[in-house]
C-alpha cells in the first residue's frame, strides 16, 4: 500500500491556509473550504462522498472598541456570541475574577470583570447573577496577543453580557495603572450553515467502522494553520492512502464543521444513532504541523485501547504522552465517546500551539517533518485495526471517563439526546 507522505500533508495544509485561508464557522469561506475537501475526497475516489448539512448559532462582529480614560485605544475583539455594550459604550473599573466563590463574586458587581477562571456555564450563571457590567477575556500568556473567541450558545439563552478579549499585556497594565477601561462592541446575532464533510472506504464488515475525522474551521480573524488545517492534512493524507485498500472495517472520513463553536459538527453526527451503531472507534486530530512540539494521545475508550497506543508507539520509536485525562479545552473525539464511541484524539502541543486562535498562527511554525511521526504511529494504527481478524478492545467508554465526559458536557449546558422513542 502507498506510505503516508508528509510532504503531501504539508501541502494538504498549506493550499487551505493560503488560497482559503480563514474559514470561520458558519460563513461562506467555511463552506469553500467544505467544497475543497469534498473534491479530494472526490479525487481519491473514496465511496459515498457527502456534506451533512446543520444549522449553528452564531454572530458576527460589527464594532469592537477599548479605550482607556485619557482615550488611548487598546486592542480588542468582541466575544462572539456575546451582548453588545449601549452605543454609547460601559465604562467602569477593571477588576480581576480569580474565582466563583461567593466572595470573589461580591466583588464584581457594576464593575468590567477580568477572568483568569475558566467558565462553564454553571460558573457563567453565577458571574451574570453577580452583576458586572461587561466581562474581559486576556489571552493565556504574557507577550501572547489578543484571542478570538465566542460565548456557547447554549451559554447566552437566557443570560448575556458584553465581553471583548484583550492581550494579557494590555489586561495587566490596565490592572497596574488606571484600573478603568471604557468598552464599546456591537454584535449581530445570526443562524447559519455549517457541514460536515464524508467519504467512506468499503470493509467487508458491516458493523465495525471505524472513523477518522478533524476540524477544518476556524475562529474569525485566524489563518488556523496548525488549528486545524493540519489535523485536516493528516486526515486527507490517511484517506489518500487509503482510499484504493481491501479493508476488513469501513473506514469513514469526516472533516467536522464549526468545531470552533462549541463542538457542532462532531456533536450533529453523534447525536444520530444511524452514525454510531456501527461505529467502533473514533480517531481526531486536532492541531498538528508545528515543528516544535511533542505528540499526545487522549484515549476516551478502554485501557486495551491505551495499551495499544503506548505499544505501537514505542515499536516505532516515537515518543508519545497518552492520558485519559479530558484536559481544559475540548475537541471532536469526546461527543464521539458522550455517545458511547470509544475516541482517541492525537494533537502536537507546545511551542506555537500556545498562540492558537491568535493572528500569529500561521505557517511560520510550520514544516513538513511535523507530520513524519503522526503520519507513521496513525497509518500503523489504522491498518492494523482495519485489517484485524477482531479488534483487541472492545466497544465501551469506561464509567469514570464516562462521568466525566457527562459531567463536562452538562457543566456546559448540554444533555444527551434521547433514542428516538425511549423518553
Amino acid at each position: 500500500m502507498k506510505f503516508f507522505d508528509a510532504g503531501s500533508a504539508y501541502h494538504f495544509m498549506e493550499r487551505l491556509v493560503k488560497e482559503i485561508g480563514n474559514r470561520e464557522s458558519g460563513t461562506d469561506s467555511e463552506r469553500r473550504a467544505a467544497q475543497q475537501i469534498k473534491a479530494w475526497f472526490e479525487e481519491f475516489e473514496l465511496a459515498n462522498v457527502r456534506m451533512e448539512e446543520f444549522e449553528v448559532q452564531t454572530s458576527r462582529i460589527l464594532k469592537e472598541e477599548v479605550s482607556l480614560p485619557d482615550g488611548t485605544q487598546l486592542e480588542c475583539a468582541a466575544v462572539g456570541n456575546s451582548l453588545s455594550t449601549p452605543p454609547q459604550g460601559i465604562e467602569g473599573e477593571v477588576v480581576m475574577l480569580e474565582s466563583t466563590s461567593s466572595g470573589a463574586l461580591k466583588n464584581i458587581e457594576n464593575k468590567i470583570a477580568a477572568l483568569s477562571v475558566v467558565l462553564y456555564e454553571k460558573d457563567f450563571c453565577k458571574v451574570m447573577k453577580a452583576g458586572p457590567q461587561a466581562l474581559i477575556y486576556p489571552s493565556r500568556t504574557p507577550l501572547a496577543p489578543t484571542i478570538y473567541r465566542s460565548i456557547r450558545a447554549e451559554y447566552v439563552e437566557k443570560q448575556n453580557i458584553p465581553a471583548v478579549s484583550m492581550a494579557h499585556d494590555d489586561v495587566l497594565s490596565v490592572l497596574k495603572g488606571p484600573k478603568r477601561l471604557k468598552i464599546i462592541t456591537e454584535v449581530q446575532s445570526v443562524t447559519a450553515k455549517s457541514q460536515n464533510v464524508l467519504g467512506e472506504v468499503p470493509g467487508s464488515l458491516e458493523d465495525e467502522d471505524i472513523l477518522v475525522g478533524g476540524h477544518y474551521d476556524t475562529v474569525r480573524s485566524v489563518m488556523g494553520a496548525h488549528d486545524n488545517a493540519a489535523g485536516t492534512a493528516v486526515m486527507l493524507e490517511l484517506a489518500r492512502i487509503f482510499a484504493h485498500e481491501k479493508l476488513n472495517r469501513k473506514l469513514r472520513i469526516v472533516a467536522f464543521g464549526s468545531e470552533e463553536l462549541g463542538l457542532r459538527g462532531s456533536f450533529h453526527h453523534a447525536e444520530n444513532p444511524d452514525n454510531t451503531k456501527n461505529l467502533t472507534l473514533c480517531f481526531d486530530f486536532d492541531v498538528h504541523g508545528i515543528l516544535l512540539g511533542t505528540l499526545n494521545a487522549v484515549v476516551l475508550g478502554p485501557e486495551e485501547l491505551r495499551s495499544l497506543l503506548r505499544f505501537t508507539a514505542k515499536e516505532l520509536g516515537i515518543p508519545l504522552q497518552v492520558t485519559n485525562e479530558l484536559g481544559m479545552g475540548g475537541s471532536d473525539h469526546m461527543p464521539l465517546a458522550f455517545y458511547g464511541v470509544p475516541s482517541v484524539m492525537l494533537s502536537r502541543a507546545g511551542g506555537a500551539a500556545q498562540i492558537m486562535h491568535t493572528e500569529l498562527e500561521d505557517l511560520r511554525w510550520c514544516g513538513s517533518d511535523a507530520f513524519i511521526s503522526i503520519g507513521k504511529l496513525s497509518q500503523t494504527l489504522l491498518e492494523r485495526l482495519l485489517r484485524a481478524e477482531e479488534l483487541p478492545f472492545e466497544k465501551k467508554v469506561p464509567n469514570d471517563i464516562t462521568k466525566a465526559i457527562e459531567k463536562r458536557f452538562e457543566d456546559s449546558g448540554i444533555k444527551k439526546k434521547a433514542k428516538e422513542g425511549v423518553e
